[in-house]
C-alpha cells in the first residue's frame, strides 16, 4: 500500500500553518498537532486546497446535521478500509 511520511506541523510553510489554525477553529478541536489527514493534504496545496474547500462546503449547515455527515464519513471510511 502506498504511504506518505506524516510530517510535523512545524515542517510546513507558514501559509499551511495558518490553514491548520483555521481548521482547528472550524472543526473545534484542541489536539496538540493537526489531524493526520489535514497534514497529508496540506503538503500538496494543488490537491489539498480544493479538497479542503469541498469539505467545508459539504460540512456546512444543510439538510443533514454535522453529526449525521460525520457518521456517513466514518461509514464510508470503514467501507474503504481507511485507517483515518
Amino acid at each position: 500500500m502506498p504511504t506518505v511520511r506524516l510530517r510535523k506541523a512545524s515542517e510546513y510553510p507558514e501559509a499551511a500553518q495558518k490553514l491548520f489554525e483555521l481548521s482547528k477553529a472550524w472543526f473545534a478541536y484542541d489536539f496538540p498537532d493537526p489531524p493526520a489527514m489535514s497534514r497529508v493534504m496540506a503538503w500538496d496545496p494543488e490537491f489539498g486546497g480544493p479538497h479542503g474547500r469541498a469539505m467545508k462546503r459539504a460540512m456546512a449547515p444543510g439538510e443533514f446535521s454535522r453529526a449525521e455527515k460525520e457518521m456517513v464519513a466514518a461509514v464510508v471510511s470503514g467501507a474503504n478500509a481507511c485507517q483515518y
